[in-house]
């Protein structure tokens, strides 16, 4: 008779903003390995035996990423076993209790933003389909918006197009966002950008404040279907999400008048769901 697979070791979990990222040592190859099972409960406890009402994800790889938690954070409790070739099942791991990375969005006092952190692109500009009238709208490839004075609905396209859309040019396409501080900031404060959906290009999304650099975010492999679709949260949806928030360094912020722009310097374009600036509680 086949071999049982032996018991996993090394269960890890890597918190992101909206994810863990699960991972395990790998096995040898005396049983050959059909796949992992993984599962999960919420909360720091888990059954002895795990039950299959639990089960979350089969993978073939010593790891596996739980995604679309609650940005305000989750915690869960993962037990992992291995399955062989000839079906036979492995003796389950410890439990591991992990959590996901808090977003500012909900841990943070809101300063400005522009649309709704809801996973959706439909309160944006020409959503959720009208891609193509975003060259004629914004020759100069600059979308300007001022907070209080303007609205997503009517200045703040949903995509942001970038060197690899021919469709709009093959530019990097610049947002400015202009907003005005009562006080110049004592802290440094945070930058939510989310997104709905980018390009199988995945890119680079510049950031600056006030002309001065203040990070590059590398953009992920996405669906390529939020051009075309505007709603991440419908079941079975195969839009991509991905959630960046960074530092805003206070020295780069002043009372009054200031300017973020969000250059997409490298890729194809990306989908809004909301970008917002917050402070620290």
């Amino acid at each position: 008779m086949s071999p049982r697979p032996d018991t996993i070791t090394g269960l890890h979990a890597e918190p992101a903003l909206a994810r863990t990222q699960v991972s395990w040592e790998p096995l040898g190859f005396d049983p050959l390995i059909d796949h992992f099972r993984v599962y999960a409960v919420r909360g720091e406890s888990a059954p002895g035996t795990p039950r299959e009402s639990d089960l979350i994800a089969k993978t073939v790889y010593p790891t596996f990423a739980h995604t679309n938690l609650d940005p305000a954070g989750e915690t869960w409790t993962y037990t992992v076993l291995a399955v062989s070739d000839a079906g036979r099942r492995g003796r389950p791991s410890v439990p591991l209790t992990g959590s996901s990375l808090p977003s500012v969005t909900a841990t943070g006092r809101e300063i400005a933003r522009i649309g709704d952190f809801d996973g959706r692109t439909l309160e944006h500009h020409l959503a959720p389909s009208s891609y193509a009238k975003i060259p004629a709208e914004f020759p100069g490839a600059v979308i300007e918006y001022e907070q209080g004075a303007d609205e997503p609905g009517t200045a703040w396209p949903y995509l942001l197009p970038g060197p690899g859309d021919a469709w709009a040019g093959k530019k990097p396409y610049r947002a400015r966002w202009t907003l005005t501080l009562d006080d110049a900031p004592q802290a440094d404060l945070d930058l939510a950008v989310w997104l709905v959906d980018t390009t199988r290009l995945g890119g680079i999304l510049r950031v600056s404040a006030n002309d001065e650099h203040v990070t590059d975010i590398e953009l992920p492999v996405g669906s390529t279907r939020g051009s075309r679709e505007g709603d991440a949260t419908v079941p079975g949806s195969t839009l991509r999400r991905s959630f960046h928030e960074h530092a805003l360094p206070a020295s780069l912020l002043q009372a009054g008048v200031n300017v973020l722009e969000l250059e997409l310097a490298e890729g194809g374009w990306a989908a809004w769901d909301a970008v917002g600036v917050f402070a620290r509680e």
